[in-house]
């Protein structure tokens, strides 16, 4: 069975207005958070990497 996609023709999402400080700053820390955890995982599987070893 396929699916069906629905593809829209959008060149921005959101409104035209800037980011305040506040959206900025929500979002930068999101960023840093996301970041954070991606290297604490490959760190672990480093480790578990070089125990196998």
């Amino acid at each position: 069975m396929k699916t069906k996609k629905i593809e829209l023709d959008v060149d921005f999402i959101g409104g035209q207005t800037t980011l305040t400080k506040e959206e900025e700053k929500t979002i930068s820390e999101y960023i840093k958070k996301s970041k954070s955890k991606k290297t604490k995982k490959t760190l672990h599987k480093i480790k578990i990497v070089k125990q196998l070893i």
